[in-house]
């Protein structure tokens, strides 16, 4: 996994700016935003009332909160901008181990028990993750499933667009900075084990390249109307 870049979070811990700096000695900082309230109030009520609607089969629903298109710099040899349908994660703050003991545990189960028995624990145990858990709202996380273009992309260049657009007309856009977590990696384990409850690993999970969390540095209302395109943080 070589970079053309190093990527530096400032100050650690608690950033407030990003700083980049490429072997060819270009460099550029950003600063890094939370995600404003309408942005992350659609994304917790949505989450929820779609986890209820597989627990009932009744109420609104709406996916593309978890559906985001995330936009990357191509390298120099190839396109210059690459586009994936991605899907989307929040992540909490703090201390991630228990966390991901505990839903290492019901995937475990699930594989022993079957899908359908242990199918409603692991779905309210996801409400309240988004009702209970202090959730970090500077960031975005995803899964590289294949290492290919994204991949080849990110280790050229950490900055990248993530557009969530919902058929009920909202759309945000948040532009941010990938941060690379390999396998291993506390932010690693827990993202795939929280993928592998939705969608456990039957005969078996391969090791994925990398999870990248997405440090927000924009954000823009993207909801068709006279707000289009303005600026949120």
């Amino acid at each position: 996994m070589e970079r053309a870049y190093t990527l530096d979070l400032v100050p650690p811990g608690e950033p407030h700016a990003a700083r980049i700096h490429w072997r060819d000695g270009r460099a550029a900082e950003l600063p890094l935003v939370p995600l404003p309230d309408p942005l992350w109030e659609w994304q917790l009520r949505t989450r929820i009332a779609n986890l209820n609607f597989f627990l009932t089969g009744g109420g609104e629903h709406d996916f593309a909160v978890h559906t985001g298109y995330m936009a990357t710099v191509g390298t120099p040899e190839a396109f210059p901008l690459g586009l994936a349908a991605k899907g989307i994660g929040l992540l909490p703050r703090g201390e991630l181990a228990p966390l991901t003991a505990e839903i290492e545990g019901l995937v475990a189960r699930a594989l022993a028990e079957g899908e359908k028995g242990t199918r409603e624990e692991r779905l309210r145990f996801l409400v309240r993750l988004y009702e209970e858990v202090p959730l970090d709202r500077r960031v975005l996380t995803t899964i590289e499933l294949y290492g290919k273009g994204t991949w080849r992309n990110v280790l050229g260049d950490p900055r990248c667009a993530v557009l969530f657009s919902s058929y009920r007309g909202t759309s945000y856009a948040v532009d941010g900075v990938v941060e690379i977590h390999p396998p291993g990696d506390p932010v690693y384990r827990y993202v795939v084990a929280l993928h592998d409850l939705f969608h456990p690993p039957r005969g078996g999970r391969r090791e994925f390249p990398a999870v990248y969390r997405i440090w927000a540095a924009e954000v823009w209302d993207k909801t068709p109307g006279p707000r289009a395109g303005s600026r949120l943080a």
